[in-house]
């Protein structure tokens, strides 16, 4: 039977032909350059299918949504025949009984590809504060029977408190903070030097919040001075900037907590060139710096880290 007929036959729930052909491309192409442009023209637009999507994860883990009109929900599909971009900094970091904070979790790609590794003996708390993500988070969680995921319905910032919320339709990835009066909702908001004084202190953490990074590292600084955890956060100029920071200000930051960065590059970890859109922050003074930088020097990251 060939491919196109096997596509066909695997039931509802599984997207269109189109997509899972587009999504088999991606994960067998070679990383080059025009490797997104055609995958895209396979793929066709993301806007025909808004039905039901379920599937397995690379780990085993299972998705299942009522919807994929979201962005965060259809970039799932692909996830069906690759590991997400950033998983090999998890599997370097993180090993049975291990702790993982996920700042910024969405619906929960990296929550669930945590939870693989640390095991049921380990704990992953999972930080999001928009209630409809959180809701598809939650049931991902659920339907995985993950008891080591913990889920905090707050954001995380450099305050405790309140903070606004604006909302985007079809796009859980986006939350921008305004005036309490015109939010969509109002969520809590903690520190994680705050939240360690009751919880486990985390072995990895990773920081995706449309560039808010700098305001969770400076409610983290007890906790990144006296546990020295990796962190694994978004380095996107147009996200800071549009914060009113920089990526020269994201860089002082970690400096000042003796953190050195490593671009995430198809040749491996790099300490020196443009910054990748994501990137490793490691301290020497912690104990597992030698044996990561070892294990991730020659690791190549796809050039899209979106997903």
């Amino acid at each position: 039977m060939d491919l196109l007929s096997t596509l066909a036959r695997s039931g509802a729930g599984q997207g269109p032909i189109r997509w899972r052909l587009a999504d088999r491309l991606a994960a067998n192409l070679p990383d080059v350059r025009g490797h997104d442009r055609v995958v895209g023209w396979a793929r066709g637009s993301n806007d025909e299918y808004v039905g039901p999507l379920r599937g397995r994860f690379a780990n085993g883990m299972h998705f299942d949504l009522d919807s994929c009109r979201d962005g965060s929900a259809r970039a799932l599909s692909e996830l069906r025949y690759r590991p997400p971009a950033l998983a090999p900094v998890f599997a370097a970091v993180l090993g049975p009984g291990d702790c993982c904070y996920d700042v910024g979790a969405n619906i929960g790609v990296y929550a669930l590809w945590a939870a693989g590794l640390v095991g049921t003996s380990g704990q992953v708390h999972a930080f999001e504060p928009v209630p409809d993500t959180m809701a598809v988070l939650s049931a991902m969680v659920r339907r995985n029977g993950l008891s080591q995921v913990r889920l905090e319905s707050c954001a995380v910032g450099a305050t405790v408190g309140e903070i606004g919320m604006r909302v985007y339709r079809d796009a859980s990835g986006l939350a921008h903070p305004v005036a309490t009066g015109s939010a969509d909702h109002v969520a809590t908001l903690t520190t994680l030097d705050a939240y360690v004084e009751r919880h486990r202190a985390p072995d990895l953490v990773k920081i995706d919040v449309e560039g808010f990074e700098i305001d969770v590292l400076r409610g983290a600084t007890n906790l990144l001075s006296t546990r020295s955890p990796a962190l694994l956060l978004e380095m996107l100029p147009a996200h800071l900037t549009r914060q009113g920071r920089s990526q020269a200000e994201l860089v002082a930051t970690l400096a000042e907590l003796g953190y050195m960065i490593f671009n995430l590059t198809p040749q491996g970890l790099a300490m020196q060139g443009l910054f990748t859109s994501n990137v490793l922050a490691i301290t020497p003074r912690w104990e597992r710096f030698d044996r990561v930088v070892a294990a991730l020097e020659r690791t190549p990251f796809p050039r899209n880290q979106t997903t």
